[in-house]
This record gives C-alpha cells, sequence and structure tokens, in this order.
C-alpha cells in the first residue's frame, strides 16, 4: 500500500514538473523574444533589463523619481549614441539623444509625431487630457489656435495685477508668519511657499475667484489644491500616464485628478461673470468669448470642454511653481547671483515702478530662470507616439507605429557635450552674447511646445522679485535637496528650506 501510496505521489510530482516546466520555458523564450525586440532591429539597446521590469525596475517601483530614472537611463547609453532601445516592462522604447534628430522629428516631421504618448484614445482624465496637454489631433491643432491668442501680450498684462495682487498675502505671511527657527536662524520651505502661492494662483486666474490660502490653509480648495500637488494617487496615476498609458483603461477614471471641487467654482464664476458682463482680465473672460463664438465639432467650447481647459493651468503653474522655487534655491546657494538678480530688480522698478514694463526689463532675472530651467526642468520628459511607421533619416532604422519615443531634459541639458561645466548654475551661459545649445528645450520645440511659456515666466519673475526685494535668502552648498522619488513631475523631496532675512 505505502509502495503504491509513494509511485502515485511521484506520478503528481512527475505531471506537475511535465506542466510547469514547458509553461516556465515558454515564458522565457516569449520574454527574451520581447526584451530582445531593439537587437533585432539593428538598434543597440540598453543593458542591465530586467527579466520583469525592463529598464524601468527602480522608476516603477518608486526607487528613483521616474523623469531623473530616464536621465539616467541616458548616461548609461554611449556617449556618442543618437539614440538608445530600451524597455518599460516589455514594452519597447526609443530615447533620442542628439539635438538634430530631434528637431528632426519634433519639427519637421511633426505630423507623424504631433501626439503624446500618453494622451490615451478614451481621453479619460478630462481635465487633464481634453485640453492642449493631451488631446490628440485634429482636436489639438483646432484648439491650439484657439487657446493662444487667450496667453498673447495683451492678455498677460491683463494678468498681471492678479498675480501681483495674489503676491500680497505671501509677503505678509513672510513678515507675520509662523517661521521656523533653526539655531537661531529663520527658514522657509521655499516649494511649500511657492506651491501656497500658486494655489491662489490657479483660483485667481484660471477659476475667476480670490483665495488666501496662507491665512485659511484648510478651507476646502486649498487642501484638494495641495492633494492635487502632494498626493500619493497622483503620483501613481502620473508614472502611469507618461510611461504606462496602456493601464489607464485598466485603472479607469478619472486618472489624474478629480475635479468635481473646482466644478462648483468654475461655473459659479462663469455664470456670474455672464450676468454681470464685468470683465477682469482672468482666464475665465477668455473662455466665455470662445463659448459665445463660433463653434467647430472638432471641437466645442460648452459645457465640461470649457472646464476642462482650466487643467491647463493646473499643470502648467505647477511647473512654473517648480522652476520658481528651484530658481530661487540655486540663487540661495550662490549669493553673487542673487546680488545681481537683486540689482536687475531694483533698477527696473526704479526706472518702471511695479509694472509689466519693468518685469521686460530684467534680463538677468531671465537668465537665472533659464539657468534654473536648465539644471531642474519641472516636466522633465517629454514623449511622442510614432502615427506610422519611420525611418529615422540617414540610417537602416525604422520606428514602428506606435512605438513610444521619449526625450530626457535630465539627461540634454546635463550632457558635458552640450554644456561646459554641466552642473555649475551660472546664468551667464544664456548672455545676449551667447549662443544657446538646441540642447536646451524645457518648453519642447516644434508647434507642440509649450503655448504657456510667457504666463509662466511672467509667474517665476513676480515671485522671484517679491522675494529678493524684500530678502536675502541663503543656502550651503552642503544642504542635499533630494528629489522625490514618487514625483513624475521634479519635486524636492522634503522641501527647500533656505535661511532668509529681511533687508534692511
Amino acid at each position: 500500500m505505502e509502495a503504491a501510496q509513494l509511485i502515485l505521489g511521484l506520478s503528481y510530482f512527475n505531471l506537475i514538473l511535465i506542466f510547469i516546466i514547458p509553461v516556465v520555458f515558454s515564458i522565457f523564450l516569449y520574454t527574451h523574444y520581447k526584451l530582445t525586440y531593439w537587437k533585432r532591429r539593428g538598434l543597440e539597446q540598453l543593458s542591465n533589463t530586467n527579466f520583469i521590469f525592463g529598464n524601468f525596475k527602480d522608476a516603477i517601483l518608486f526607487r528613483s523619481p521616474p523623469g531623473w530614472h530616464l536621465g539616467e537611463l541616458y548616461r548609461e547609453a554611449k556617449l556618442n549614441l543618437p539614440y538608445v532601445g530600451f524597455y518599460i516592462f516589455h514594452k519597447p522604447c526609443i530615447l533620442l539623444r542628439d539635438p538634430e534628430i530631434i528637431k528632426q522629428i519634433l519639427i519637421k516631421d511633426f505630423e507623424n509625431f504631433s501626439d503624446r504618448h500618453f494622451a490615451g484614445s478614451t481621453q479619460k482624465d478630462s481635465i487633464g487630457m481634453k485640453n492642449l496637454f493631451g488631446l490628440r489631433n485634429p482636436a489639438w491643432k483646432y484648439l491650439r489656435t484657439k487657446i493662444t491668442p487667450t496667453l498673447t501680450r495683451g492678455k498677460l498684462k491683463q494678468m498681471f495685477p492678479l498675480m501681483t495682487e495674489t503676491g500680497k498675502p505671501m509677503m505678509n505671511y513672510l513678515m507675520n508668519g509662523k517661521i521656523n527657527e533653526i539655531n537661531g536662524k529663520k527658514m522657509i520651505d521655499l516649494q511649500q511657499i511657492n506651491y501656497t502661492y500658486t494655489t491662489d494662483l490657479i483660483a485667481n486666474i484660471a477659476l475667476g475667484t480670490k483665495m488666501d490660502s496662507f491665512n485659511y490653509p484648510n478651507g476646502e480648495f486649498t487642501k484638494a489644491v495641495s492633494g492635487f500637488f502632494h498626493g500619493f494617487k497622483r503620483m501613481v496615476a502620473l508614472v502611469t500616464v507618461f510611461f504606462m498609458p496602456e493601464l489607464v483603461d485598466i485603472i479607469g477614471s478619472p486618472m489624474l485628478f478629480n475635479s468635481q471641487f473646482v466644478r462648483k467654482i468654475f461655473w459659479d464664476a462663469v455664470e456670474s461673470r455672464e450676468e454681470s458682463k464685468f470683465k477682469r482680465g482672468d482666464f475665465i473672460d477668455s473662455l466665455i468669448q470662445l463659448k459665445n463664438g463660433e463653434q467647430n465639432p472638432v471641437f466645442k467650447f460648452e459645457g465640461e470642454n470649457l472646464l476642462y481647459q482650466s487643467g491647463t493651468f493646473f499643470s502648467g503653474f505647477e511647473s512654473s511653481s517648480t522652476t520658481t522655487s528651484f530658481t530661487l534655491m540655486e540663487l540661495a546657494r550662490n549669493i553673487k547671483c542673487q546680488s545681481r538678480a537683486r540689482h536687475d530688480i531694483l533698477n527696473a522698478i526704479d526706472l518702471h515702478g511695479w509694472t509689466y514694463e519693468a518685469f521686460n526689463e530684467m534680463k538677468y532675472l531671465d537668465q537665472c530662470i533659464a539657468e534654473g530651467l536648465r539644471l531642474h526642468p519641472p516636466v522633465s520628459t517629454i514623449d511622442r507616439y510614432t502615427r506610422n511607421n519611420y525611418k529615422i533619416p540617414g540610417s537602416d532604422i525604422t520606428i514602428e507605429k506606435g512605438t513610444a519615443v521619449y526625450i530626457s531634459l535630465y539627461g540634454l541639458q546635463k550632457d558635458p557635450r552640450f554644456f561646459d561645466k554641466p552642473h555649475e548654475f551660472n546664468p551667464d551661459r544664456f548672455g545676449d552674447d551667447k549662443k544657446i545649445s538646441d540642447a536646451y528645450i524645457p518648453f519642447g520645440i516644434g508647434p507642440r511646445m509649450c503655448v504657456g511659456m510667457k504666463v509662466g515666466q511672467l509667474h517665476a519673475k513676480i515671485v522671484i522679485a517679491m522675494i529678493l526685494k524684500e530678502y536675502e535668502i541663503h543656502q550651503s552648498l552642503d544642504d542635499k535637496n533630494e528629489l522625490d522619488s514618487r514625483s513624475t513631475f521634479t519635486a524636492a523631496a522634503n522641501g527647500i528650506n533656505v535661511e532668509f532675512k529681511k533687508i534692511k
């Protein structure tokens, strides 16, 4: 009996082995086949490819900030490779490393690369996707022609007083707020100060409503926007949307942002403005004009589509807030540059007063912001979707339809091939007499480059000028400002803490 049971047990074991071994071997063959896609196509690919995660393990597991990790992959490639293949899970992607090829793809051959990779066909995340940030053609092209006129020089002059007005509670907070003191030094978190200012700026410009998040930090709107900036759900959503958009349909809607809390504020502002006919100079004025204008079936400015355009300012002002924080951080670490920037600011104000014209005269401040953008690009990844098979000019490499194409600004803008001493903060790189490398593309290039570049720069200049006009800021070069490993966009993990002193 025991012998029979032993034989029966061995039979079951053998059956299991007979079943498992072919399955495991089949999985191995399949995975090996998928992860040699680029080799089979004659393109060099990155080594150290993980059997499950491809080349993106640390980013997927949030061990490394996803945008920064792409920069690490850029640096892993052989120095002069113009492009290199890599994998996110088993999905083949291509990383561009040559400014000439990048210009070819983003400008000359734009029609084949006009869509972002993450802009899913279902456009589930409405407030994050159904605007210039995420729409696909032909709706994107039409929308661009309508949104661009809302951000002209004249419109910015109208927004300027609103931006300045939004900064007054910030300055009062710095003067009278509960400031941390460490070893007798007054400290502020530049990142948190800027997030708070930006919360009020979004309300003021995009939603047509005044807020005061400095004095009322527990308000519903303030807490909701804070969740938008810091929430873990959004962190997961961003890495999914940028690098694994195929999962959007599985995860469901809404992905990036629960817009319920802004709907009432937005529609109340629209209704009130239409009834009163009052013009305030904000984005609501422009949207009402589009709503009452001639409509195109490609994209109609009505209903929810009107609300979704405010999402452009959520992401746009978040980016300029990051630019402001990290530029101030660099100025706090480089006192000579800070003094020159302050001199530039005060001279312009002496000549023109606190006016839009004064900010156009702050040329050295422009250089500081440009260098801040080079070192710390707020949106550090540019992505594109290949609409049709594409043969890279001058090569035998064909990028198949549907392939994800990536550009890393952390890679390009810190590449010693394009920038001398690339890790140093040196605003003089952007002086009038200097040629700027084509590898500098913090706003993208081509028809799909950032439409809000000017308004973002104005936002950054106003906040920096307000602070430097009144305060000196200092941070030791030994201080570490580590990036948030969960964030696809650039963000400091533990804030950006600097000492500040009132200028007498």
